[in-house]
């Protein structure tokens, strides 16, 4: 009986154990200015190898987003140009990479809030 017993759990916990990672994921408020690099300074960390970094913003088309290495801005992405729809910053990222975000924009100065995800696929 013990044995059967130590079996099922074994069993459950390694069902438990191989869930698919889930993403972290933030709201944003993101302030933008015109033809100027905004470097935010707030640190996250991807935790699962090959994540992505994605965003979605509530005004499309306005600004763009960048990821840096934190305390690295020579390490960085492209700007994409952010939609109402999620879009990759980033992609394809090693477990323990500390990242930061960058913003601007080749039309106007503004702020727009979204949501923000990493550390999952």
């Amino acid at each position: 009986m013990k044995r059967v017993l130590a079996g099922l759990l074994a069993v459950g916990f390694a069902m438990l154990s191989a869930a698919p990672a889930q993403a972290a994921s933030t709201t944003i408020t993101v302030p933008f200015k015109h033809n100027q690099i905004t470097w935010f300074t707030t640190a996250r960390t991807i935790t699962v190898a090959g994540s992505n970094i994605d965003a979605q913003v509530a005004l499309a088309g306005v600004m763009q987003l960048a990821w840096y290495k934190c305390g690295d801005r020579n390490t960085r992405g492209a700007f994409i140009r952010m939609e109402e729809y999620r879009k990759h910053v980033g992609t394809n990222f090693k477990a323990g990479t500390k990242f930061c975000l960058a913003s601007n924009s080749p039309y106007t100065s503004g702020t727009v809030g979204g949501t923000l995800w990493w550390s999952g696929h």
